[in-house]
C-alpha cells in the first residue's frame, strides 16, 4: 500500500520584534496554521476493501471536496469499523483530525497505520507533526529520525527533524545542515536558520540567510521578514 501526503510549506504570519538574539515570535514555528499541512492520502485502489466500506471512503472523499472535514472524517470512521486494516484510511483520518485540532486523536490514527505497515514512512512523518504540535518534542524528534531513516532523502523529513532540533535549540550544527538541504522545497528554512545563527551571535549570517529568502520568487512573508532585516541591520554586528 501507498499512502501518499500532501506537504504544504509554513505559514509564517504576524508582526516581527526588534530583538537581534532571538527569532520574532511571529516566525515561529508553534502554531498549527504554521506546520507542515497534512493533505488527502486516501487511495481507493485496495481492491480487498468491501463494498460497504468502499462506499464511505468516496463519501468521505466528497464530503472532503466540498470543505467538510468532519463529515469526511465521520463516513472514514465509519470505512474503518468496517474495514480496520485499512493503513490509508488511518492515515488520512489522522490527517482530518489535525485539520479539526483533535491531536490526541490524529496521533492514535497514525499509530494505527504505523502499527499496520511499519515500513510505510509517511504516518511516521505525520505523527511527527502531530507531536510537535503538542510540543512532545522528544517524541517528534524520535518519529522524525525514525522518518528519516526509512527514507533519508525525504525532503519533508528532513525538514521536519530540522523545525524540531531549531525550536528544541538542540543539535544546531545539525539543524543547520538538515534545514540547508531543504531550501529549496522549503524556503521558510532560511527563516529558521536565521533563528539558529541569531542565538549563536552571527548576525550577519543571519541576515544573509534573510536576504535569500527575500530573493525566493514572491516570497509569502516579504513584509515580516522585510521588518525583521531591517531591525537586524540597525545593531552592530556580533561577529
Amino acid at each position: 500500500m501507498r499512502a501518499k501526503m500532501c506537504i504544504l510549506l509554513l505559514i509564517l504570519t504576524s508582526r516581527a520584534c526588534a530583538q537581534t538574539d532571538q527569532t520574532p515570535a511571529s516566525l515561529l514555528p508553534t502554531d498549527p496554521s504554521r506546520l507542515p499541512r497534512l493533505g488527502d492520502s486516501i487511495s481507493i485502489s485496495d481492491l480487498s476493501i468491501p463494498s460497504k466500506a468502499l462506499k464511505e471512503i468516496q463519501r468521505s472523499q466528497s464530503s472532503l471536496k466540498s470543505g467538510d472535514v468532519r463529515s469526511s472524517a465521520q463516513h472514514l470512521e465509519r470505512a474503518l469499523q468496517i474495514y480496520p486494516n485499512y493503513l490509508e484510511g488511518h492515515n488520512s483520518l489522522g490527517a482530518r483530525y489535525v485539520d479539526l485540532g483533535e491531536y490526541d486523536k490524529a496521533a492514535t490514527e497514525f499509530r494505527k497505520a504505523i502499527a499496520i505497515d511499519s515500513r510505510v514512512m509517511q504516518p511516521i512523518n505525520n505523527l511527527s507533526v502531530v507531536l510537535f504540535l503538542q510540543q512532545r518534542y522528544g517524541e517528534a524528534e524520535a518519529a522524525a529520525r525514525r522518518a528519516l531513516d526509512l527514507d533519508p532523502r525525504s525532503p519533508t523529513a528532513r525538514y521536519m527533524l530540522g523545525t524540531i532540533l531549531a525550536t528544541e535549540k538542540r543539535k544546531p550544527a545539525e539543524a543547520m545542515e538538515l534545514l540547508r538541504q531543504t531550501k529549496r522545497e522549503f524556503p521558510d528554512s532560511y527563516l529558521l536558520l536565521a533563528q539558529i545563527l541569531l542565538r549563536r551571535g552571527s548576525v550577519e549570517e543571519a541576515k544573509s540567510e534573510l536576504r535569500e529568502y527575500l530573493a525566493v520568487p514572491s516570497p509569502e512573508k516579504r513584509q515580516n521578514v522585510e521588518s525583521w532585516l531591517a531591525r537586524l541591520s540597525q545593531t552592530p554586528a556580533a561577529n
